[in-house]
């Protein structure tokens, strides 16, 4: 469900006609509907009644201010991929422990900032991201919270272009790397290791994919922590990105 209708051959946005709006500020124009926003985020939230989850917003997908502190107030986090994005993120008035930097090719000034701000996770893709990483967080005297990307080696199903969780993908670390590269990880002094990530693609149609990955996710925090790795987040990815933080409890059996 949206606010979206058509009444009388013209679309409204919550009972405004845009030709109305046209009249007023001209066209081309972009508008958004609280309403839906709100109400689509409320649906998404609700699943996770009574767990401790961050709900962060792909900043990639929509960065219009208003858009972001709507969300922002609700309670969402944000998912970034450039410093440029987490300026926006905290102008909308997201706090900076409820942002994840995410992505590929972040720079060492991009890492400084980000530190700097205080965002609550660094979502990391290789072993030299990792060694870069620690060396600016020792730099500036402070450990960097990281989750690292797992490419779970699983067909999201969606177009094959913006599939990323395959073996073939370029994104994240190989799954027979994963406990290895956890390891390499604990032994950088700059990071605080937090937990595993994984984002197979966007557009996904069915959820057996993702519940295949998330199975696959939940498998490996029990081999970590059987490890010796203090693993306390999940972070699932997807057209929203959800964190569940699992402290020094179990994870759930089924996600």
């Amino acid at each position: 469900m949206d606010h979206f209708t058509v009444k009388n051959g013209i679309l409204h946005a919550e009972d405004v006609a845009l030709t109305d709006v046209a009249a007023q500020v001209g066209t081309p124009f972009y508008i958004y509907s609280s309403a839906t926003l709100e109400r689509h985020y409320n649906v998404f939230t609700e699943g996770f009644t009574g767990a401790d989850v961050l709900v962060a917003f792909a900043v990639k997908a929509l960065s219009n201010i208003a858009v972001l502190s709507l969300l922002g107030k609700k309670g969402a986090g944000a998912d970034i991929v450039s410093r440029g994005e987490m300026i926006r993120a905290l102008k909308a008035g997201i706090p900076a422990e409820r942002i994840v930097f995410s992505g590929v090719g972040k720079t060492k000034e991009e890492m400084a900032d980000a530190l700097e701000a205080g965002v609550g996770q660094f979502n990391v893709e290789s072993e030299p991201e990792l060694e870069a990483l620690s060396q600016v967080a020792l730099e500036k005297g402070v450990k960097a919270p990281i989750a690292l990307r797992i490419n779970p080696d699983v067909d999201a199903g969606t177009d094959d272009k913006i599939s990323t969780g395959r073996a073939d993908d370029k994104f994240g670390i190989r799954w027979d790397r994963a406990e290895e590269t956890f390891q390499f990880a604990m032994g950088q002094e700059g990071l605080d290791v937090k937990g595993v990530a994984m984002h197979i693609g966007s557009q996904i149609t069915s959820l057996t994919p993702f519940e295949k990955a998330a199975t696959a996710a939940v498998g490996l925090v029990k081999t970590l922590r059987g490890q010796g790795v203090p693993i306390t987040r999940l972070d699932l990815g997807g057209r929203f990105r959800f964190i569940i933080s699992i402290g020094n409890a179990q994870p759930p059996a089924q996600i």
